[in-house]
């Protein structure tokens, strides 16, 4: 293997690892609405989180150091990006599955199944790898209507971030700031949900998702918000 290809497979995810996990650590944390999670864990739940792909920094390291848990499966595209993010969510202890959130292969959409029946929570962006950027594709809510977990939608907003020029408009939170993990309701799609069922909640699954992110972000005002 080339010098280049040891470095960007090696090193990098390693250093992505300890830059998510040193701000983390920085960070002075507020939750809202977690007990829309625990409880569910409480009766043995297997849970399908649902985050829009700019809110990933924090909700990945909450769910790991701060809810003290790693036996969760996150879905990750299988695109060239998707291997990084691989190997860096491997970091923190989570197993990885390749494929989209808008068109699951059958292969992709057994192992999901096969996961969540083993006692794992599953980690999905519903609008990615690519968007459009928060809108609900369906495979989430397919995966919920044949697995029978419920999806809680979760996000997270911080005093002092900076997005980042992508097509989420990633948001990063700074060192040393105060941020707000918000969950929401649990939603369930039933096993004989019809199409236009299926639609409608994964409607409901979005209005939630950008309720509880706005009201994250209006926690802090915004404030120190840079475009970069």
């Amino acid at each position: 293997m080339r010098i280049h290809g040891i470095f960007k497979s090696g090193i990098i995810p390693w250093l992505a690892w300890i830059l998510i996990r040193s701000i983390g650590r920085s960070i002075i944390f507020e939750t809202k609405g977690e007990e829309n999670y625990l409880g569910l864990k409480r009766k043995d739940k297997n849970i399908i989180f649902a985050i829009w792909h700019s809110r990933l920094f924090l909700t990945s390291y909450y769910y790991r150091y701060r809810l003290g848990k790693k036996n969760a499966c996150i879905l990750i595209s299988s695109s060239k990006d998707g291997e990084f993010i691989t190997k860096v969510i491997e970091k923190f202890g989570y197993s990885a599955i390749r494929g989209s959130s808008r068109h699951y292969k059958k292969n992709t959409h057994k192992e999901m199944l096969k996961k969540l029946s083993e006692g794992f929570d599953m980690g999905i962006t519903p609008d990615g790898p690519r968007g459009p950027s928060e809108k609900v594709q369906q495979g989430v809510i397919h995966i919920a209507a044949e697995s029978g977990c419920p999806i809680v939608p979760i996000t997270f907003s911080s005093s002092r971030s900076t997005r980042l020029n992508s097509w989420d408009r990633f948001v990063l939170p700074r060192p040393f700031t105060k941020a707000v993990v918000t969950f929401g309701l649990p939603i369930y799609v039933p096993s004989d949900a019809s199409k236009e069922e299926s639609l409608k909640k994964g409607r409901e699954l979005e209005d939630v998702l950008n309720r509880i992110t706005k009201m994250a972000d209006k926690h802090f005002n915004m404030e120190g918000i840079d475009n970069d």
